[in-house]
């Protein structure tokens, strides 16, 4: 048991380092790189173009760089929190943290160190939709499998309390 605790770990914190020097790597070179120029990637599809977002997505809550990082670090408390607490680690689990984690701390690096995040992915097809990161993708990656894992586990669940009204009756 505690053997495949360890593994499950290293898994965890092998998805988090990979994706965190992804983030870090790439938004080193782009803001190395790109300065105020466009780059087309797939025409009306992607670009890459560097911004300095001093909010959230769409530069809401600009100018309260605190008040983002202190929410920053709540997220991040509480994902480890929620790690630490949870007796039953499965794989997908393990992985889903290893994405929120890293998100994470790809912005929070960025707004400790510089007081911006670098975003640099933007979507040609849609204008308006906010630039973006490799640590803003991980975010989004590990919500959608938190909420595989959470409809995994109700459905067991559930199946498991049916079983055992079966087995009562």
């Amino acid at each position: 048991m505690k053997k495949n605790f360890w593994i499950k770990f290293s898994v965890m914190c092998a998805v988090a380092v990979a994706i965190l020097v992804l983030d870090l790597v790439t938004k080193y070179v782009f803001d190395a790189t790109l300065g105020s120029n466009m780059v087309t990637v797939i025409p009306h599809l992607f670009n890459f173009q560097l911004v300095h977002n001093y909010g959230a997505a769409w530069g809401i809550l600009a100018g309260r760089q605190v008040f983002l990082l202190m929410l920053s670090l709540v997220f991040l408390g509480i994902f480890i929190f929620y790690y630490v607490k949870e007796k039953n680690k499965t794989w997908l689990l393990n992985i889903t943290y290893g994405f929120l984690i890293a998100g994470c701390l790809g912005n929070i690096y960025d707004r400790l160190i510089l007081g911006y995040v670098r975003d640099f992915i933007q979507f040609d097809f849609w204008k308006s939709f906010p630039v973006f990161n490799f640590a803003d993708v991980a975010l989004v990656i590990g919500v959608v499998l938190f909420v595989i894992y959470l409809i995994l586990y109700f459905v067991k669940a559930q199946k498991l309390e049916r079983q055992n009204k079966n087995d009562q009756k």
